[in-house]
């Protein structure tokens, strides 16, 4: 008999069915779909079988002509149950299209209407020799009904692929186009019986390439991965499940160099984590670790209880901190879960709960990240002046270069809206480089020089010092725009992290030896004070807005700026004073001593044509 290729598919799906059923898995409604597939194949390749032998039974044998056109009908029966499934299956990644009301109903329709024509249509069998199958009306409607199903499939993939995962639109392409080419071939070549081994191989096909659990499993501690999370999510939002999570930011201060012993502390948090209970947990980062719950009342008793235990660690000293989400509802999919974890998971609490406020302030700084990336990609990024006025000289030498951005509509948006978050996320490092670009094509013009300005003062991130070597940018443009090093005084923040101290002062040296100039900014408000700026090798210091005004309402200030103004000047260093309002602040900066004057007084952060006009109206 001909049933060679079906018992090898058979046995095939067996032996991966024992590997299905032994792995951990995601309850996921992708994970149902599938294993009704897989299961819907299984049955399909045994009634392929079955009805191959009851044909030679019925031939050879004189068996009952009912019973095998009922296994053959059976048979053709469970092959568009096969198409139907695979269908359902294929439209997962397409949910916003499928819960469309009228395609799922016309799909069902189709399906049931399909099965009952088979069972009311007359179907008939042949064998000779090796050649056997079934035909007539009932066997042209499965044909049709499946090469159907396969080609709506393949047609609805190809429609909204970019709603698919690249490797998922492969994996669907080659089982339906496995499953439709073999079909073909057995219509043509009724001997050959391709159907149900071509079907099973795209099973496989799909368990290695999409439904493997084991791409889903940590490997150092048997958890679920952060790709696993975000799927199991998917579903959630996808057929709306309401759920509740914490986060356990789980951190054991092993000394550095450990490997063995962090590794066994990961261990053991994950350990003690799957002790709590059968909801899945997932790790999702070294040290952190994600925990799903139905009820928010299980999810504050389980969050309490690990709370309990790491607070309970005596062995190696540890710090824990925990999101506690009771509601999904007030998120609206699988990127807040994660934009929400991401902003708060370095908050100073220990335990912090998510409410509707803390949600409006992630989604508000999401918007304010997508407005910057936005503002970066569409050249709204604008650079605004503000005139410095040099005492000894008496006109203006100087300007500081400041970011501005506009919205969609053309806007201009507030620094106090977009610095803050920019800074926290590291879009400042883009942004300074986007400042400082233009800041060398409008010093190229020349017509800054010719009005007396000597340079322009940029910012520029200390953080730019540890994730790009800021000597390359600033180099690059310098010579690209062909403009003299010593037009350009770099300002950084004196906030900059202690441990980058030498990194830093190695690029200063390395620019300064070219001609650029440094300005150690916003002097005091930062941590650093006098041991910063005794080793900085920058030639200017500005004292803040808040230093420069605290001087007219604190004594305490004002006695340390007076301090301040014979140290530096005793370093052959210069001082810019920001924040001056009025014409007494003013005259009390110069008696002072400050050299550079910057502020309202003279004008607030003006365009470049602004500015040119400003130099034109106040140099004489």
């Amino acid at each position: 008999m001909n049933i060679e290729l079906q018992v090898c598919g058979l046995v095939m799906l067996i032996i991966f069915l024992v590997f299905i059923e032994r792995d951990r898995k995601l309850n996921v409604k992708n994970r149902l779909l599938f294993i009704a597939a897989f299961g819907v194949c299984i049955a399909c390749l045994v009634f392929d079988i079955a009805s191959i032998v009851v044909i030679h039974m019925a031939v050879y044998e004189g068996f009952s002509p009912t019973v095998t056109k009922a296994v053959c009908k059976l048979y053709i029966m469970l092959l568009v149950t096969q198409g139907y499934c695979g269908f359902l299956y294929a439209c997962y990644d397409l949910a916003v299209q499928f819960n469309n009301k009228l395609i799922r109903n016309l799909a069902m329709i189709l399906y049931i209407v399909g099965e009952i024509l088979i069972i009311i249509l007359p179907l008939d069998y042949y064998m000779e020799g090796r050649s056997v199958y079934s035909y007539g009306p009932a066997a042209l409607c499965t044909y049709a009904l499946s090469i159907f199903y396969i080609s709506f499939t393949l047609f609805l993939s190809l429609k909204h692929k970019k709603d698919i995962s690249h490797r998922r639109l492969i994996a669907l392409f080659t089982w339906q186009g496995l499953w439709l080419i073999a079909a073909l071939i057995q219509f043509v070549f009724k001997e050959v019986l391709l159907v149900g081994f071509a079907a099973a191989l795209g099973m496989i096909v799909l368990y290695s390439q999409l439904e493997n659990p084991n791409e889903h499993i940590d490997r150092a501690t048997g958890l679920f991965t952060q790709n696993a999370l975000s799927l199991f999510l998917q579903d959630k939002f996808n057929y709306n499940k309401p759920f509740a999570f914490y986060t356990a930011k789980i951190k054991y201060l092993v000394p550095f160099g450990e490997l063995e012993m962090k590794r066994n502390a990961v261990i053991r948090s994950a350990r003690g984590f799957l002790e709590l209970g059968d909801e899945p947990v997932f790790r999702i980062g070294d040290d952190k670790f994600c925990v799903i719950y139905d009820s928010k009342e299980r999810a504050k008793e389980k969050l309490m209880e690990i709370k309990a235990r790491a607070d309970g660690v005596t062995d190696i000293p540890v710090e824990a901190k925990f999101i506690f989400f009771p509601d999904s509802t007030m998120l609206t999919g699988v990127d807040e879960v994660f934009n929400f974890i991401h902003c708060y998971e370095d908050s100073a609490e220990n335990l912090l709960v998510c409410d509707q406020d803390l949600v409006d302030k992630m989604r508000y700084r999401t918007r304010v990240y997508n407005l910057i990336e936005n503002a970066l990609r569409d050249d709204r990024v604008e650079v605004y002046y503000q005139p410095i006025y040099n005492v000894k000289a008496g006109k203006f030498t100087s300007a500081e270069a400041l970011v501005r951005i506009k919205d969609e509509d053309g806007k201009m948006v507030s620094p106090g809206d977009f610095i803050p978050v920019a800074e926290e996320n590291g879009q400042i490092i883009p942004l300074g480089i986007r400042v400082f670009k233009k800041v060398c094509e409008l010093l190229a013009t020349g017509e800054l020089q010719k009005l007396g300005i000597e340079n322009i003062e940029s910012n520029i991130s200390v953080a730019q010092f540890d994730y790009e070597n800021p000597t390359s940018f600033v180099k690059k443009h310098i010579e690209e725009y062909n403009i003299d090093p010593s037009s350009i005084n770099l300002e950084i923040t004196e906030t900059a992290d202690t441990g980058l101290k030498h990194l830093l002062n190695l690029n200063i040296e390395k620019l300064r030896a070219i001609g650029v100039t440094f300005s150690l900014d916003d002097f005091g408000t930062g941590r650093s004070n006098l041991d910063y700026f005794v080793d900085m090798p920058a030639q200017n210091i500005k004292f803040d807005l808040k230093f420069t005004q605290g001087y007219f309402t604190n004594d305490r200030i004002k006695h340390v700026m007076e301090g301040m103004v014979n140290i530096v000047h005793n370093m052959d260093m210069k001082i810019v004073s920001e924040g001056v309002e009025t014409k007494e602040q003013l005259d009390a900066m110069v008696s002072l001593g400050i050299d550079y004057i910057q502020g309202y007084y003279f004008s607030r952060p003006i365009t470049s044509t602004e500015f040119m006009e400003f130099l034109k109206a106040h140099q004489g």
